[in-house]
């Protein structure tokens, strides 16, 4: 389930989530709120749940008061 404002889809794939997340953010954009997009330093991340190297669900609130990392990278640069 990826939330993005006020919207929110639930997504079977990382690429479903990408795609859906470009398409939240293309409909700001052609509306003029493009201030939506960013946050400003010192706000809170959103909260959102992924999956982790191993497939298992990980929200962003699983780990309150911890320093977290995203690392994005392209399907096509995985071992394997």
């Amino acid at each position: 389930m990826i939330v993005f404002g006020s919207r929110s889809k639930q997504c079977a794939s990382t690429m479903e989530a990408v795609n859906a997340l470009e398409a939240f953010a293309v409909e700001i954009v052609r509306e003029g709120r493009q201030g939506e997009l960013m946050l400003k330093p010192g706000d809170k991340a959103p909260d959102f749940t992924g999956r982790d190297h191993n497939g298992n669900s990980v929200k962003l609130s699983d780990f309150t008061g911890k320093t977290v990392v995203l690392w994005f990278y392209p399907r096509a640069d995985t071992p394997g």
